[in-house]
């Protein structure tokens, strides 16, 4: 037995790795955010228009994700352009969804049974048309309102003219950027209905995520770079949906060996972890191997700014 005080060691204070706490602020990832604000849009789009073009095979696509200098937005959105501007309580762009023309009416044609004829060079939309159109935007407003978390989006402004539905103080000289998201809508046997979504810098801040205007967003991976962290060897288990198909239930439990289901492999690939899309892609080859060419990603430095 050993008689005395037992002994006693130095006691140490816990310690953590050094590029967990690190306090150090990235710049807010607007680029980023937008990006996945894109994503979540064009998932919120596909029920509401499958419903309204009474297509159950209808897919929404985020084509791209673009931002430019305010003064410039009419060349970044194109000529004869319809657009709705759905704004948040006080001054601001808010979201604007922009369309051709042309498209519109020749959606409105096709409703009425026809081929989707339409002028090329029309800039108005006719008093048949606009009616629709109004669906259209009201499902759009849905479909920003989930997508941002913000109920309080309404619409405000509507027409064809972009100086009188874009506000003075975004115009300005000394205004931020504006991001714009290019979503398509796709069916079968229909050209693709390009739909544009444009958000001014100092407004998507406002419900970027959940984090107040002027918050910290995410916290650094030392002063390094994730490159360079400890962290950076981390393995995730990533997924590519080729495809995504419905399947009547009746099909379903008459499945047996043999049988042959006619599949359609997405033209843009979503690449995510769990239930966050990082990217689309397409499928290609690379030798002699299926692979993922990557076309665009939500992270900053894949999005022009």
């Amino acid at each position: 037995m050993i008689e005395g005080a037992i002994p006693t060691g130095e006691r140490r204070a816990a310690q953590h790795c050094a590029e967990l706490l690190s306090n150090t602020l990235d710049a807010v990832d607007i680029a980023g955010d937008f990006a996945r604000f894109g994503t979540r849009l064009a998932r919120a789009l596909q029920p509401s228009l499958a419903r309204l073009f009474d297509c159950h095979k209808l897919e929404t696509e985020l084509v791209e994700c673009t931002s430019s200098p305010a003064a410039k937005l009419d060349e970044a959105l194109g000529t004869q352009m319809h657009h709705a501007r759905f704004a948040l309580p006080g001054n601001g762009l808010g979201v604007m969804a922009s369309a051709q023309v042309a498209s519109l009416i020749g959606e409105f044609d096709r409703m009425l049974g026809g081929d989707g004829d339409a002028p090329e060079d029309a800039e108005i939309l006719p008093a048949s048309a606009n009616r629709f159109s109004r669906q259209i935007e009201g499902e759009l407003l849905n479909a920003c309102i989930e997508a941002s978390g913000r109920g309080d989006l309404s619409q405000v402004e509507r027409g064809s003219d972009l100086g009188e539905i874009v506000p003075a103080a975004v115009r300005a000289v000394n205004s931020p950027a504006v991001h714009t998201a290019t979503i398509a809508v796709i069916r079968p046997n229909v050209p693709q209905l390009i739909l544009k979504f444009s958000v001014c810098e100092a407004t998507f801040v406002q419900f970027a995520g959940e984090t107040p205007v002027g918050k910290p967003v995410r916290r650094s991976i030392g002063e390094g770079g994730i490159e360079n962290s400890a962290v950076s060897q981390v393995e995730l288990s990533t997924t590519a949906t080729l495809v995504d198909m419905a399947i009547p239930l009746h099909r379903i439990v008459a499945l047996q060996p043999g049988t042959m289901l006619p599949v359609t492999i997405h033209r843009s690939v979503p690449l995510s972890i769990g239930e966050t899309i990082i990217a689309h892609g397409a499928v290609g080859m690379l030798e002699e191997r299926v692979a993922l060419e990557i076309h665009h990603t939500a992270f900053a430095r894949n999005i022009p700014s």
